[in-house]
This record gives structure tokens, C-alpha cells and sequence, in this order.
């Protein structure tokens, strides 16, 4: 009897992961509410006090569920980046660029088109750009360490740039990766034009290429 019992709770449990995943991927954290995902997994409002506690604790796990294996990618190909440079070797900006956005736009390592790789990208964007403090300090907390590797392997690379040239082109360049991947289909809407399939290696080459050209003040392609 007890086999049942366990299984039974681990459904309920990832059912009511699944849903939060869904309701703050749609209504951010702030517009989300414990009873709204109480109501999407069908489980009653005490799983979440028992497994839980909080609503901050279940976006906590909702995040690392989803984002512990590209921040484990990112960290590791960052790392790489910078024992290159540590070595001798030129640091090559595309593949440091692509260290931090490859993770979580192709997260499935291949075309990004796997199911979850669409609910990735859209809870990352969703996190990177929530406003709400206790988002930021998750943020914070979780893509911490692979940021500054990045910003400080970026900085190194640019050494001419002053710190605001420097602030600016960086904020405006990790603006572009996250609004690309999560929302560009909004850019289609706008434009009367059909989103359609999207290729997402390109997606990323696009995406290297408007960092890298920006990061060195150079527009040409």
C-alpha cells in the first residue's frame, strides 16, 4: 500500500510544479496567486503549505527545476572561456556570448525545439525581467555567479571602453538576448506578420552577432 501512496504524492506534486511553471510564466510573481495554481494543478490549496510553505519558496524550486542544467552549461562554458584567456589564448567573444545564451535558448542542446525548451525560454525571460523584489533576489541568487564571469571576462575584453560606454552597451545587449528569445513573436504581432517556425540556431548566430557588433561599437554585419 504504501507504493501507491508515494507515487500518488509525487503526481501531485510535480501537477502542482507544472502549474505553477504555467501560472507565473503567464502573470509573472506578482500576479500570480497560490489559489490560481491551486485551481490550474486541480490540488488543494494545503499541498503547497506542505510541500512549500510559501509562495517564494515554490518559485524558488519552480526555478531551479527548470534552470539548474542550463546554469550548470553556463557556468561550466564560462569557466572554459576564462581559462582560455587565463592561458594565453584571445578570448573569442562569439563563444562567450554564446556560452551564456545558448543554454537557455537551445536547452534541449540540439535545435531548441523540444517541448520544454518553448517553457524555458519563456520562464526565463519571464524571471529575468519581473520586477518584484523577492524575483530579483532569486535572480540574484541563482544566475549570480555565471553573470559576473560573463561581465567580468566582457569588461576585460573591452578595456577602452569608459565604464558608462561600457555599462550601457552591456545593458543593452543582454536586453536584446532576453527580449529575442522570450518575446519576439510580439515584434511579428505588431508588424501584421505571421510568427511562424522558428529556427533558433539562427536565432542565436542573429543574436551573437548583434552583441558582439555592438559591444565593439561596429554596425556593419
Amino acid at each position: 500500500m504504501p507504493q501507491p501512496a508515494r507515487a500518488d504524492r509525487r503526481e501531485t506534486y510535480h501537477r502542482f510544479m507544472d502549474a505553477a511553471e504555467n501560472i507565473f510564466i503567464k502573470y509573472g510573481y506578482e500576479g500570480a496567486s497560490i489559489r490560481m495554481i491551486s485551481r490550474e494543478a486541480d490540488a488543494p490549496l494545503g499541498t503547497l503549505h506542505h510541500y512549500w510553505g510559501s509562495k517564494e519558496v515554490l518559485f524558488r524550486d519552480t526555478c531551479e527545476r527548470r534552470f539548474g542544467p542550463i546554469l550548470a552549461q553556463q557556468t561550466a562554458r564560462i569557466a572554459e572561456c576564462e581559462r582560455r584567456a587565463a592561458a594565453g589564448e584571445k578570448l573569442e567573444v562569439g563563444a562567450l556570448v554564446r556560452a551564456l545564451i545558448e543554454p537557455p535558448i537551445l536547452s534541449d542542446g540540439h535545435d531548441g525545439t523540444a517541448p520544454q525548451c518553448e517553457i524555458i525560454r519563456m520562464l526565463y525571460g519571464r524571471v529575468l525581467t519581473e520586477p518584484s523584489d523577492v524575483v530579483k533576489r532569486i535572480v540574484k541568487d541563482l544566475f549570480g555567479e555565471p553573470s559576473r564571469q560573463f561581465e567580468k571576462l566582457m569588461r576585460q575584453h573591452h578595456p577602452k571602453l569608459d565604464d558608462a560606454t561600457f555599462y550601457w552597451r552591456y545593458t543593452c545587449a543582454l536586453g536584446s538576448f532576453m527580449f529575442a528569445q522570450s518575446f519576439g513573436d510580439r515584434v511579428a504581432e505588431n508588424r501584421g506578420r505571421e510568427h511562424g517556425a522558428v529556427d533558433w540556431r539562427f536565432v542565436v548566430d542573429e543574436i551573437v552577432g548583434v552583441i558582439t557588433r555592438g559591444m565593439a561599437g561596429d554596425p556593419a554585419r
